[in-house]
């Protein structure tokens, strides 16, 4: 990835060795089978991923000091960045069960694996007490991210603001989560169990879920936490989730857009499982909006159906072009980035220069990422 991040994931990626390591010794004084096993399963699990959230700590505590940090500081923004790829890789490893993954990044997902172990020692129904496994290790996760949070060496204020600002933000995630649950499980015909409202998601709807189950939390939480260790000023740690936001639905649409149009080679996984899941994504809503006729009763089947096949997911396609669907969310996406660039124009202004650079090529790189 872009040469900034690249540097900042080495230092994450050797405080979570490190920290989970310790926390494994401790864990198996508790239990010898389960404890450091555990601990060890999160850490390998959290290296294989980009740490994009943990390095953007670094890149928030830069932005809003206008300076790289101090040795103490640089040692500050390895916990919270490696506490910010605990808490993605908790969050993983539930989604994963939610939506019955048993691939992650290549490999078998944690929950899986722990089946695996299950089945290897002839235990009883090793699926289910595997994705109960799972749940622990994904809440362990969590638990340990936090304690990462409590050892930031900053100062008081600093490290109990941080540590809030991730609580707040994670069960703002946790909502979100339940409604993408709940979106999931709609079908033709379905209504709303819990208003009086209707249940298919509209454009404002699918815009929320977006920035509070992607968005804040992957770029507005780990900047504002760089800037809380920083000591910034309330305003420009707002102005760095503003950015955040921004730059976070543009991440989310970008995903979408890949998920139908990328190569199935670069992306790593199949191309059409939005179609095939029935996904309730800003390019389904627009595409049903604009269809007619024998066209939109076509695309309502293939959605609704949950067996797309390929030639459905072409004729998907073809009229997301066909209809300009495509090109409208393509510049909604770079107005995305613009609004990103200027929310905190002041503090790239003032931003030590490859930190400055580094949040540009961050846009950039959102708008052109095939993968």
């Amino acid at each position: 990835m872009l040469e900034y991040f690249a540097a900042a994931k080495r230092g994450i990626a050797e405080t979570i060795d490190r920290s989970l390591s310790d926390y494994g010794r401790d864990y198996a004084r508790v239990s010898s089978d389960l404890g450091a096993d555990a601990a060890n399963r999160l850490a390998e699990f959290s290296a294989r991923g980009k740490m994009l959230r943990g390095c953007l700590v670094r890149l928030g505590y830069e932005l809003a000091k206008g300076s790289a940090p101090s040795s103490k500081d640089d040692e500050a923004l390895r916990l919270a960045g490696a506490a910010m790829e605990l808490f993605q890789s908790g969050l993983l490893v539930h989604d994963d069960i939610m939506d019955r993954d048993r691939v992650r990044r290549g490999l078998p997902t944690l929950h899986v694996g722990y089946e695996t172990a299950l089945t290897r020692g002839a235990y009883g129904d090793p699926a289910h007490y595997g994705e109960a496994l799972g749940i622990c290790a994904g809440d362990l996760a969590y638990f340990a991210a936090f304690q990462l949070l409590s050892e930031l060496p900053a100062e008081a204020a600093a490290a109990l603001k941080a540590a809030g600002i991730a609580a707040r933000e994670l069960c703002l995630v946790g909502v979100a989560q339940m409604q993408d649950v709940v979106n999931g499980a709609l079908m033709p015909g379905s209504t709303n169990p819990f208003r009086d409202a209707a249940a298919e998601p509209g454009e404002e709807d699918i815009l929320r879920l977006y920035r509070y189950k992607t968005g804040r939390y992957t770029f507005s939480l780990p900047l504002a936490l760089g800037a809380a260790i920083a000591g910034a000023a309330d305003e420009e740690r707002l102005a760095l989730e503003e950015a955040g936001e921004r730059l976070g639905l543009l991440f989310q649409l970008k995903d979408d857009e890949l998920g139908l149009f990328a190569d199935e080679k670069e992306l790593g996984k199949p191309v059409g499982a939005d179609i095939r899941e029935d996904k309730k994504t800003l390019f389904r809503l627009r595409l049903l909006q604009k269809a007619e006729g024998d066209n939109k009763a076509r695309l309502a089947a293939i959605f609704s159906g949950r067996a797309a096949s390929a030639d459905d997911a072409a004729y998907v396609r073809a009229e997301l072009e066909r209809l300009g669907v495509r090109a409208e969310l393509l510049a909604m996406m770079r107005d995305y980035g613009r609004q990103a660039e200027e929310a905190i124009a002041a503090l790239l202004s003032k931003a030590p220069p490859e930190a400055a650079r580094a949040f540009k090529e961050l846009v950039a790189y959102s708008l052109e990422r095939r993968s």
